[in-house]
């Protein structure tokens, strides 16, 4: 086999898993590339392989969160080709130490006034699905793979909660719909077009089908551009961001916080309730 024919195995392995798209996407990916560096054949991996491929995201200065997540998808794919072909890859995966800090960048995060110029520039367009792609974010905290996962009959029907839509780790979370946000739904899918009705029922399409992340985070960077606010910002994830710090700053409890955003583990939620990175280097310049 090619490793192009393992890489498509293991493609079809994570759907069967029933594993979500975004995750899916991205094991592909980081998959794909550490194969274009390795340069030979999958079977034949070394621990010295993988030990130069880290040098190698290092130097390009990567994350180490990012770097991880990479690693991660490689260790999925060798014990997934060790399992399934029994290649018996004995390279040890070590990932790098990250100490766990809960500080939201400022420059990195959308604020108040962003959204509204966001909005702002999305009305004067008169672009109603993107007005409901971007709200339906910021008023419930969905992830943009759980936005995508919305349905013209949940829309129809009105539904304040939202029970059948798999969150991060393929689970089933329950999701808030605001009244608000309920209309503006409402009037984009009279607006929707439907070239599509008879194969799909997700409530956001182009003129391919379903709406692509890839699309959602285009039509983010249109419009961010169009508001003013600057390209770090321009994230589709933001919006879920400053609803989770919307929430934080109304006082809600953290375990009530952690149940609208769809968090498992507390631990996550911290962030939202921490100050950001500037409030710290300030405290610092005045000591």
């Amino acid at each position: 086999m090619k490793n192009t024919d393992y890489l498509e195995a293991f493609q079809d392995y994570l759907t069967e898993e029933e594993r979500s798209q975004g995750t899916i996407y991205g094991y592909t990916c980081d998959v794909r590339d550490f194969i274009s560096f390795l340069g030979k054949d999958v079977k034949k991996i070394k621990r010295t392989d993988i030990n130069n491929y880290k040098k190698h995201l290092k130097d390009k200065k990567l994350k180490a969160q990012s770097l991880n997540r990479k690693l991660v998808s490689i260790k999925q794919f060798i014990d997934f080709l060790n399992d399934r072909f029994e290649t018996a890859i004995s390279a040890r995966i070590k990932q790098e130490k990250i100490q766990k800090q809960y500080s939201l960048k400022d420059e990195e995060l959308l604020s108040e006034g962003d959204y509204n110029r966001l909005i702002k520039a999305v009305d004067a367009a008169g672009d109603l699905r993107a007005k409901a792609l971007f709200e339906a974010m910021y008023y419930s905290g969905m992830r943009i793979s759980e936005v995508l996962q919305l349905r013209v009959d949940h829309v129809e029907n009105g539904a304040r909660v939202i029970e059948d839509i798999k969150g991060k780790g393929g689970k089933y979370r329950d999701i808030y719909i605001k009244t608000e946000l309920i209309s503006t739904l409402r009037d984009y899918l009279k607006v929707r077009k439907q070239p599509f009705s008879s194969t799909t029922k997700a409530l956001f399409t182009s003129e391919r089908g379903a709406l692509s992340r890839q699309t959602a985070h285009t039509l983010m960077k249109k419009y961010a551009k169009a508001a003013g606010v600057e390209e770090s910002k321009a994230h589709v994830h933001n919006l879920r961001h400053l609803f989770g710090l919307r929430l934080a700053e109304k006082g809600v409890p953290i375990q009530d916080i952690a149940k609208y955003m769809g968090h498992t583990s507390i631990e996550v939620t911290k962030i939202y309730l921490e100050k950001p990175q500037s409030y710290y280097s300030s405290l610092i310049d005045n000591l």
